[in-house]
């Protein structure tokens, strides 16, 4: 009887420990695509789907990440926060981004961002979900972006 009290209290431990999602640091490393958008504004929905070209490809490789867009790019310091949380930080200058990692596996990675309201008022929300899937990195010669705002400062 004691032994069979024993097995059933691991066997619930264990099915309670194996319930936390596990992030494993390697399946964020390589080049990333956007496929698809969805953003949600207090009951308004956008979705955005197909071949966008002024979607940004992503690259994750040690411990920096690439944003590039339109053969230009932005790096950023990037750290898997737990098993659920993404920190982009910019390599020269702007705000820290973070994004809820919805899901994250071999060929397919979902990321949520909360975003601060347009007007005033309590009880707003609003959101983007990214959809990603693999793709290969670009072969052009990339050029650093520099904000055109910022070139004459």
């Amino acid at each position: 009887m004691r032994r069979t009290v024993f097995v059933a209290i691991g066997m619930a431990f264990a099915g309670l420990t194996s319930c936390k999602k596990n992030v494993p640091q390697d399946l964020i490393l390589g080049t990333w695509k956007i496929d698809s958008t969805y953003t949600f504004y207090n009951g308004f929905e956008k979705k955005q789907s197909g071949n966008n070209n002024t979607w940004p490809i992503y690259t994750y490789d040690g411990k920096i990440s690439r944003e590039i867009k339109s053969g230009t790019y932005r790096s950023f310091f990037y750290q898997i926060q737990g098993s659920d949380s993404l920190m982009l930080k910019p390599t020269q200058s702007g705000d820290t981004l973070f994004f809820s990692i919805v899901k994250l596996e071999k060929d397919r990675m979902v990321l949520k961002k909360g975003k601060d309201p347009l007007f005033s008022g309590e009880n707003q929300k609003r959101y983007e979900i990214r959809y990603f899937s693999r793709t290969t990195p670009p072969k052009d010669s990339l050029i650093p972006f520099r904000d055109p705002r910022q070139l004459g400062s």
